[in-house]
């Protein structure tokens, strides 16, 4: 009997039924990546852990406009949510789906099973719990307003770094819950004129990023 084709959703146009079909709610399991182009993302559904990790979907949309209400939704359907530079599936599977983007500079063997996670935040980092509803941004130009959202060593956090893509300086660094705080930091961004991106990291500096994150090498990439 041949296998079924993986669902794919184009998260533009949701499907109104569940994205998990007749999963079982026990292991239901999310890994959101970034992708190129960085204002995009892609997620896999997949119930884990079990003997034989079984991929239940594949969805792809717009960090700006589908990130938030996505989690939001997955979260209703019981699943948890992580974010995540290298996702522990088939490498094969990541490819066809999902254009990880590069990291310069840095060679290293392909992942085994296990997640390659992201950067470990310094005491300057606040809380976005503290900040939510407060002004994010000063008198930069909108034109120049980023806001990189990056995978942290726990993937049920991510870091938001709101920087000046024109003279490379931060305007405010946060941590929060993909659950709790990501759909309510895109939607603030959004609304103070920012471009949001999913990202490893801002493209900064380390003398820029070093007072937000602690010391670190570009992430392992999967060799050719």
């Amino acid at each position: 009997m041949s296998t079924p084709p993986l669902p794919v959703y184009d998260l533009e146009t949701p499907p109104q039924e569940s994205f998990w079909k007749n999963a079982s709610t026990s292991a239901r399991r999310v890994f959101v990546v970034p992708v190129t182009p960085s204002s995009t993302f892609v997620a896999f559904g997949t119930r884990w852990p079990a003997a034989l990790v079984e991929v239940c979907f594949v969805a792809q949309g717009r960090v700006d406009e589908h990130l938030g209400d996505f989690v939001a939704r997955m979260t209703r359907e019981e699943a948890q949510v992580e974010l995540c530079l290298w996702p522990p599936l088939p490498r094969e599977l990541i490819e066809q789906f999902a254009e990880i983007p590069p990291y310069e500079g840095h060679e290293y063997e392909p992942p085994s099973g296990t997640p390659i996670r992201g950067a470990t935040t310094t005491s300057n980092v606040e809380s976005y719990s503290r900040l939510r509803g407060t002004p994010l941004w000063g008198n930069q130009d909108v034109s120049s307003r980023y806001t990189c959202l990056a995978p942290l060593g726990d993937p049920l956090m991510f870091l938001a770094i709101g920087y000046d893509k024109v003279t490379k300086t931060v305007a405010f660094a946060a941590k929060g819950s993909v659950v709790e705080d990501l759909g309510d930091l895109i939607t603030q961004v959004v609304a103070e004129q920012s471009f949001v991106e999913l990202r490893w990291m801002a493209p900064l500096s380390f003398d820029v990023l070093s007072p937000y994150v602690d010391p670190f090498t570009p992430p392992p990439q999967p060799t050719v």
